[in-house]
């Protein structure tokens, strides 16, 4: 059997319960329109991207991009149910993308970071972008050799054993996505309530970042209980006189879509749901990110690409 259109309602979902390693026939309506939705949100950070040239969120379009194959091979599956194909390009595909998300959203943090002064961080902004990515960039891995166990396996317990190592994959992502909810909120805490943990002490005269007239000088940033200092970006203007309106967005906004990701994290857990905690929350993140974009609300972004290794 190789097509749905012959058979009843009642007769494919038999079938597909039986015989499906879906466990059912996908919507194909639904699935058709997920495939749309992604293809505009990717399509508007693309021309987002170019438009404010904050290169590094190619790492969203990419999530878009890899989103549309996944709900691609759903549209295939709910023709095509009952073979492998479209089920491991589907269920790889939806596994593998919202990496690409989160290490977007990491890095948006550290940008915020920088944008109103690492004093308040527990860790410099290069260390957060060695840790959080570094992090999600071994979750990506796993997710991949679970996809490459489960699109080689012989049988369909071999794919159900790889799709559980991607599951993996996603529980070391979800465990970094929490870590830096965390620090995120503690970080605002600490902004909002001018609790710094390092000192700062002003310099006399700063070398300036070019970034939309935004004036951003390199000062010495004493660890309490300390001697020695290290030079980290800090904006001359940092603080909460940093935290400007547009921050307040971005911040928002990096709010909404790091929710949204952790209610996708733990969807995987009642697998019929699919549909709802798979596909409208990650789509309604990069929606949110779409609307609350760094280029537009961060303008310095590009300038500060230097002090994110700093």
């Amino acid at each position: 059997m190789n097509s749905t259109k012959s058979l009843s309602p009642a007769a494919l979902a038999a079938l597909a319960k039986a015989d499906s390693p879906f466990g059912f026939i996908p919507t194909l309506s639904v699935c058709i329109l997920f495939v749309c939705l992604f293809a505009l949100t990717t399509a508007a950070h693309l021309f987002q991207t170019i438009r404010y040239r904050t290169w590094w969120w190619f790492t969203l379009v990419t999530c878009g991009f890899v989103e549309c194959i996944g709900w691609a091979g759903r549209v295939w599956g709910s023709q095509n149910p009952w073979i492998m194909s479209p089920y491991l390009m589907q269920i790889c595909c939806t596994i593998f993308a919202p990496s690409f998300m989160t290490a977007a959203m990491f890095i948006i943090f550290v940008k915020i970071v920088i944008q109103i002064g690492p004093e308040y961080s527990r860790l410099t902004p290069k260390a957060y972008t060695y840790l959080f990515v570094g992090v999600d960039f071994v979750a990506l891995v796993i997710q991949a050799i679970g996809g490459g166990q489960a699109a080689t396996a012989a049988t369909p317990q071999g794919s159900q054993n790889g799709a559980h190592v991607m599951v993996g994959g996603i529980i070391i992502q979800m465990a970094a996505v929490a870590v830096y909810a965390l620090v995120s909120i503690e970080y605002v805490w600490r902004v909002l309530t001018d609790r710094p943990i390092r000192a700062v002490q002003d310099a006399d005269s700063a070398p300036t970042l070019e970034g939309n007239g935004a004036a951003e000088g390199f000062v010495a940033v004493y660890a309490a209980g300390e001697k020695s200092k290290t030079s980290l970006p800090v904006p001359l203007n940092g603080g909460r006189a940093g935290l400007t309106y547009n921050v307040k967005l971005m911040v928002l906004g990096l709010a909404i879509a790091t929710v949204l990701v952790i209610i996708r994290s733990i969807y995987r857990t009642i697998e019929t749901l699919f549909d709802c905690l798979d596909g409208v929350p990650i789509f309604l993140a990069m929606l949110s990110l779409n609307i609350f974009h760094p280029g537009r609300l961060i303008p310095n972004a590009r300038a500060m690409k230097r002090a994110t290794s700093a």
